[in-house]
């Protein structure tokens, strides 16, 4: 799951900008705010990218490109001073779109209100950086056609970048969640078989990014899902029990209104309260006690006494 989204602009042929990151709020919307000044005379034409980032903190490689525009620098000053939607081509029935306003000086002036950020980056990346973009634009194949060899490339990009990561390196925890994300995902669909040292990934990137670390609650949600992938294919009430710990961790870490709790943190809550085993020993009383504090009666989530059933159709 995306960390967060921003959008890159390719300035020439090795050089982009990039705006600041943004979490998704609830109704799939980012408001930037971010100002650029760029120079109609380095390129005749602008590539405009979506980009998911999977780290808020310290990022490795460029994300993942979610959806790409091709424009012009005529059709971008064809809208006076008024602001205007740029829409980018489908994305999987989803029609994503930006929302700017330029104006036209003596060099041209990109965005809304706020400072300009002037994050410009080299397109020239490092090998670390070149095999991790190349193993989420792999994965992402992956996905959507579910064809072995695009996973099985992506993992191997994914445990070269990790092997060039010791645990000494900044980018150590987030090369551990992207192998064993790209892991998870093939164990999903019934294509990789080794969920145990999966799951170890995950619970060794959230042991690097403690409680404070910009991408703790991120690695969090991270690790609880694949417990919950692990205790639906094993039925080991150990791995169960651990989630649902977890999840009365994660929940209070998650404002309502963002993406990550309407999308991951609902989800995860939502099957462990469903599926939460009926234990009258003292960890279970304060475990469902947890749940009731973290979710009041009336809530949607609000977990049932007598709740006590399988589905596991609705497993994030």
């Amino acid at each position: 799951m995306p960390a967060g989204i921003y959008v890159s602009i390719k300035i020439d042929s090795r050089r982009r900008w990039k705006s600041t990151f943004k979490v998704l709020s609830s109704k799939e919307s980012v408001a930037w705010g971010d100002t650029v000044t760029l120079s109609s005379h380095a390129s005749t034409a602008l590539s405009v990218e979506i980009r998911a980032s999977y780290e808020l903190g310290r990022m490795l490689g460029s994300g993942e490109v979610i959806a790409t525009l091709e424009t012009s620098w005529d059709e971008l000053l064809d809208h006076g001073d008024e602001p205007f939607n740029l829409s980018f081509p489908p994305v999987c029935d989803v029609h994503p779109s930006l929302t700017l306003k330029t104006t036209l000086k003596t060099t041209f002036v990109y965005a809304c209100e706020g400072q300009d950020s002037a994050l410009f980056d080299s397109l020239v990346g490092c090998g670390i950086a070149r095999d991790t973009d190349m193993g989420h634009a792999l994965f992402a194949k992956y996905t959507t056609s579910t064809m072995v060899s695009h996973l099985n490339n992506a993992v191997q990009h994914f445990q070269f970048v990790l092997d060039q990561c010791p645990v000494s390196h900044p980018d150590h925890a987030a090369a551990l969640t992207n192998l064993a994300s790209a892991r998870l995902g093939g164990y999903i669909q019934n294509h990789l078989q080794d969920i145990n040292s999966t799951t170890s990934l995950f619970h060794e990137a959230l042991t690097l990014c403690p409680q404070g670390h910009p991408d703790h609650t991120l690695s969090l949600h991270n690790y609880i899902r694949a417990l919950i992938w692990h205790y639906s294919k094993e039925l080991n009430a150990a791995y169960f029990h651990k989630s649902a710990q977890l999840c009365c961790k994660l929940l209070p870490l998650c404002p309502e209104g963002t993406y990550l709790h309407s999308i991951g943190v609902d989800s995860a809550i939502n099957y462990v309260i469903t599926d939460l085993p009926v234990d009258t020993s003292d960890e279970g009383t304060h475990l469902r006690q947890n749940m009731l504090e973290l979710c009041p009666v009336g809530q949607p989530l609000c977990p049932r006494p007598s709740t006590n059933f399988h589905g596991l159709s609705e497993i994030i």
